[in-house]
Formats: structure tokens, sequence, C-alpha cells
């Protein structure tokens, strides 16, 4: 199989990376001998070596002179190359395995942090600038394409307002890896995830508790995703969303299964 030169050593990289990450390649296990990955991939043991380097760094595997090249337990990694190909793994995936789970579970928890901090710190300005945000949106967020850009637009907002570098910078990276999400069954229309939005902006832009709506909302996805069985698809919420048929200034819980959505 013939890859595009510009990319030879990273699609070593990430695909033998993906193979290690969902368990297809175990820890301890000898990877293939590079003659027989330049085979595979159709590149030159160099591009292989580079892309096996890459791994090693990342943590995902063992390299030694002389020895074969293990893979290694990717729990035990701390590189972010590592964290964006869970990412990007993610939508490949059926919602019962792990590794989605983790995802959406890093995706609520960054919420609350997000929600938690603002209600703290933001300026007035700020508020003010969300409660626009909603308004501009109000018409185009009922598409699927529209409360895409408005979550990816608020949860910005939000993470830049609360004058935390730190959580600034992990939402436009997780934007910027993960390029689309997990697939849930059943999602909930554009509309009720509209007004979930609409409503936690209304909340933190009058300090309205904000935080309690926001972890009201999700308790019911995250029980679920604490309870899903493998090999099923028992939780149905897609990243950071709540599971309710919300009306301004309401919610009222229906349960996973009609989960609206957003990546924080």
């Amino acid at each position: 199989m013939s890859i595009p030169r510009r990319y030879l050593s990273d699609v070593v990289f990430e695909r033998l990376g993906a193979e290690i990450l969902r368990g297809e390649i175990p820890p301890g296990t000898a990877l293939p001998p590079e003659q027989a990955l330049s085979e595979r991939f159709g590149v030159s043991k160099i591009l292989v070596r580079q892309g096996l380097h890459r791994l090693a760094e990342a943590d995902l595997v063992s390299v030694s002179q002389g020895e074969k090249t293990r893979a290694k337990d990717p729990a035990r990694s701390s590189r972010l190359d590592v964290i964006a190909l869970y990412y990007r793994l993610a939508p490949e995936l059926p919602l019962s395995n792990d590794l989605v789970r983790s995802v959406l579970e890093k995706q609520y928890t960054q919420g609350l942090s997000i929600v938690d901090v603002f209600s703290r710190r933001a300026v007035p300005e700020s508020k003010k600038a969300l409660v626009a945000l909603l308004r501009s949106h109000a018409t185009s967020a009922q598409t699927a394409a529209g409360i895409a850009a408005l979550e990816r637009a608020m949860w910005t907002l939000l993470a830049e307002a609360t004058g935390n570098c730190i959580l600034a910078a992990e939402v436009r990276y997780w934007y910027d890896t993960l390029t689309s999400r997990p697939q849930m069954p059943n999602p909930a229309p554009p509309s009720l995830r509209f007004h979930f939005y609409e409503e936690l902006a209304r909340r933190l832009a009058t300090d309205k508790d904000a935080l309690g709506y926001y972890i009201a909302e999700l308790a019911p996805l995250m029980r679920a995703l604490g309870t899903a069985t493998p090999g099923t698809r028992g939780a149905t919420a897609t990243p950071g969303t709540p599971a309710t048929t919300a009306t301004k200034g309401t919610s009222k819980t229906k349960g996973a299964s009609r989960a609206t959505e957003h990546r924080s």
C-alpha cells in the first residue's frame, strides 16, 4: 500500500500507535521486523525507523539496539502524541469501547472545570459576549453544522474568559485534534442542544448556579457511561452534554438516550 510522501513517517507512527492503543498489539508483543513493516506500508526502512522512534518517544514501544521492538502499555504514557491518538481513534470505535468512554468522560469533566472557573472569574464584558454569541447563533444552531459551530465558539469563549491559559489551550487542542466525534445512536436534535446552551449561558451571565445546572444535566450521562457494558451500546450520549429536554429556565431529564452534545 502506497502512502503520500509527505505523510510517510506520520502514518507509520499513527497506524502502529492506533493498533497499540486499540489493544490489537498487546503490551510486550514484538512488532514485525523493519523489512516487513517497510513492505506493509510501502516505504523505506529509514522511514519505518523514524516512525518507530516516534512511537518510542511517545512511550508506546521499547526500542533497543539488537533487540526486538516491543509494544508498551499505553496507559502508562504521558505524552501528548498519545492523547491525540486517543482522540482521533474515538470516533472510529463502538460506544462500548473503554477508549470512547474515557474520551467522553474527559469532555464532561473538562466542561465542568470551565463552567466552574468562568462562574467565579469572568468579567461582565465576557458575560455580555456570551449572551450575544447565543443570540447570533439562534437560527443557525438549528442545524447539525450550526450547533457544532456554536459549541466550538462557546467553549472557546468560556475557556478564554476564565483567564486560565491551560484551560484555553486544552480547548483549542481538543478541537484541533478531534476533527470528528464519537458516533452515538439516537442523538438529540440541534434544537434541544441549543436550549441547553441557551440556559447555561443565561445562568452564567446572571450568576444563577450554572455549575449546579451543568452537573444536574450531565449526571445521567456520567452514570450511563459508568454502567455501560463492554460489547453493548449502553450509553448514548456525546461529549459533555445533558440528558434533558431543556426549555428556557427549566430542564426535564429524559435519560441518556436523548443526550445532547458538546465538545469541551
